[in-house]
């Protein structure tokens, strides 16, 4: 099997099949079990369940464990999906995991999905490596998630929005049953700033399953948040005695939060300890396309926030970072999103707008989002970014890109052969 061909095998399978866990679980049955004897911190989340990740991983490794990390979508690469000890899986890896999953696979009468396989040659390429402990992000939900197929040693739920409610649900409380079905007994977990419907039904499965729960702003606290072009600062505490000074690598109120959230659920674990190393990882945390500065003058900013609740913490940091500058936006999203929901709270800060169609099937068109928005359709994103960019120095601003991490994805490909981005 070559490289190109373990794609080829990846993504020939279809997207979604029948709820459950049955396909992954006989997957790995067949496989011999790679997950045995690997620890677990599992996250789930409407938005920021990868910045949460990134930093478990981040510390994981910064403690001397051999870290894994699972995340999902990519942004420009496959191989991005899956990190061995803070680097991503390389062409052989990838190569040896996927045989394995391709050969546990012959003679299962129900195939199992992209996310599934992938799940898979995950839970191989840690196996192979070596790997002790991994930072393990559901794909979709969480209950009925490919990833729920292993028994964490923390699980995190870092927020639950409306977002993906034709396989989740459309209330708070249906998103946040099928979210907190990561739960599992005895396993301590941390959940964010939920609203109070959500909240009311974690609180209530984390009692079913008589799993101990922190919260943050009750039992884990964030304070004297600081936001700035370098990084994220702020005060950290929790029931262990914590009083810490923290500085996290991404910016944003919300990535306060998020770096809290990961930091709670390693000390749960590890205890205090090593909360020295913990902080010195948080402060080298990187994750693209997370209001990513790729240009700081003028500033060119990249951010994958494609909900209303994504985008209002787009706005926030934008507000503290660069304080009465107006940018040019160039926005794209899927059709299951609705432009004007997520583009409202940007609307009174833009200069002016442009829209693309982002690289997936499906996109929601350019024109419908330049409706929305009072913007410029253009017919692909390498106009829609030499527009933009044409825009912003015509008007001495700053640029936004934002929307679908598959359009994030692509513009920095195109502004790294623009020699924009390294």
């Amino acid at each position: 099997m070559t490289e190109q061909e373990a794609l080829a095998f990846l993504a020939a399978a279809g997207r979604f099949g029948e709820l459950g866990l049955a396909r992954t679980e006989r997957l790995l049955d067949n496989l011999g079990h790679p997950e045995a004897g690997l620890r677990f911190y599992h996250v789930a989340g409407t938005n920021g369940k990868g910045s949460v990740t990134a930093a478990l991983a981040a510390m994981l490794q910064g403690t001397g464990r051999r870290a894994g990390r699972y995340t999902s979508p990519h942004l420009e690469r496959e191989h991005e999906r899956i990190a061995l000890d803070g680097r991503e899986i390389a062409p052989a890896e990838l190569v040896a995991a996927a045989g394995r999953v391709q050969d546990a696979c012959r003679g299962m009468a129900d195939l199992p999905t992209e996310f599934e396989l992938w799940t898979g040659v995950a839970l191989c390429a840690f196996q192979a490596a070596g790997t002790t402990d991994v930072a393990w992000e559901t794909g979709l939900g969480g209950r009925y998630d490919a990833t729920n197929v292993v028994r964490p040693a923390a699980t995190v739920i870092s927020s639950i929005g409306l977002d993906h409610m034709d396989r989740l649900g459309d209330t708070l409380a249906k998103i946040a049953w099928e979210k907190a079905g990561i739960l599992k007994a005895g396993v301590p977990a941390v959940v964010g700033d939920l609203p109070a419907e959500a909240l009311h039904v974690i609180e209530a499965v984390a009692g079913d399953v008589r799993a101990p729960i922190w919260r943050l702003g009750r039992e884990v606290q964030v304070l004297d948040v600081a936001v700035a072009a370098e990084g994220t600062t702020f005060r950290y505490g929790d029931p262990l005695g914590a009083d810490i000074a923290v500085r996290f690598g991404l910016i944003g109120r919300h990535q306060a939060k998020n770096a809290a959230l990961a930091l709670a659920a390693l000390r749960r674990v590890a205890g205090a300890r090593e909360t020295d190393a913990m902080l010195a990882a948080l402060t080298g945390v990187t994750w693209p396309g997370r209001f990513e500065i790729v240009r700081r003058e003028p500033p060119l900013v990249l951010d994958g926030a494609h909900n209303p609740e994504g985008a209002q913490a787009l706005a926030a940091t934008w507000r503290d970072v660069y304080p009465g500058r107006r940018p040019v936006v160039l926005f794209g999203c899927l059709a299951d999103r609705d432009p004007r929901s997520v583009t409202a709270c940007l609307q009174d800060a833009a200069l002016g707008w442009h829209t693309v169609a982002p690289p997936s099937p499906r996109a929601l068109a350019a024109e419908e989002s330049a409706k929305a928005v009072g913007g410029t359709p253009h017919p692909d994103a390498d106009h829609a970014l030499d527009a933009a960019l044409a825009d912003a120095e015509a008007r001495q601003a700053p640029l936004l890109c934002f929307g679908s991490l598959y359009l994030i994805g692509q513009l920095r490909g195109l502004l790294r052969r623009r020699g924009l981005l390294r």
